[in-house]
């Protein structure tokens, strides 16, 4: 059944005659009888008794035209919906992000976004490192930002590398000696992000080169509760250098410098689906991250 055939046939009823609905249609007067009847055979009955000065509906076309005229009326309605909807949804951008970049990196992407394209609206999922790349896969979100995360499917980018930076409280010993060597690192306690985490996993990789084993004391999934703990003297930790800005000016937390052989840099990806990479949407957003980080060679 379709729109034509449907349309045909209320107008049809409206003007009385195949003539004057093909003339109101702007089709031939054949097109309006041909629909009608593939409508009837569809249906299994005749709509319109039919005679030389007109035609009248039958008692099966009379119990079919309330439906018919109220799917004509949903239709057309429908017909100027989706447009306004098709045209904001070319507006709109999905994106996926870690929490630590979702608070940190992020802000400044969506700003320079809105600031070049105002109409621009975002829909942001905080989720841990693999579901990025999983919504990312499944097409749930058009973009992901993740530490380095790689698939055949996905078109994975470097967008900046980042220290992870070892972190005290203003009174510890550290803050006196100058350099810190990775093997003093690991005899002091550490507070550390879950075992899965990539930031633990790096660290995990630096003490193994170095053939330590690091003391950790409390695991947690925050970087906030992570720099809370800090401040408080429970232990010390490694936190992505742009977590930490704001606490380090404000001298609550110190920031210690670590001996060339220990330094830890970290990867921060953009994730993007080989089937989106010709949307407009993220044609803008790629943009934006082009401007904001002017070296990001891909590794496809």
């Amino acid at each position: 059944m379709e729109f034509s055939q449907i349309q045909s046939f209320v107008e049809a009823e409206r003007r009385g005659s195949f003539r004057k609905a093909a003339k109101t249609l702007f089709v031939s007067q054949s097109a309006v009888s041909n629909r009608i009847r593939l409508l009837e055979i569809e249906l299994g009955a005749e709509l319109f008794d039919r005679f030389r000065n007109g035609v009248v509906l039958t008692d099966a076309g009379k119990a079919f035209l309330p439906y018919a005229t109220r799917a004509l009326y949903a239709l057309n309605e429908a017909k100027q919906v989706v447009p306004a909807h098709r045209s904001s949804g070319q507006n709109l951008i999905t994106i996926a992000s870690t929490r630590v970049l979702g608070t940190y990196t992020l802000p400044s992407i969506l700003h320079e976004l809105k600031n070049k394209h105002p109409d621009f609206r975002a829909h942001i999922n905080i989720v841990r490192s693999k579901e990025v790349l999983d919504l990312v896969l499944n097409k749930h979100v058009q973009i992901g930002l993740s530490r380095g995360l790689v698939h055949p499917d996905v078109d994975t980018r470097r967008l900046f590398d980042e220290d992870l930076v070892l972190i005290t409280n203003p009174s510890h010993r550290f803050t006196t000696v100058g350099n810190v060597d990775i093997n003093e690192v690991a005899k002091e306690p550490l507070i550390l992000y879950s075992a899965e985490s990539s930031y633990f996993l790096l660290i995990e990789q630096v003490c193994n080169q170095a053939g330590i084993t690091p003391n950790i004391e409390i695991r947690v999934d925050s970087v906030d509760s992570i720099k809370s703990m800090v401040e408080m003297g429970l232990g010390i930790s490694f936190v992505p250098r742009s977590s930490v800005q704001k606490e380090i000016k404000q001298g609550t937390l110190s920031l210690i410098p670590l001996g060339p052989s220990s330094r830890v840099l970290i990867s921060t990806c953009v994730l993007i689906h080989r089937d989106e990479k010709s949307s407009a949407s993220v044609k803008a957003v790629l943009s934006i991250l082009e401007n904001l980080y002017s070296k990001w060679p891909a590794k496809s």
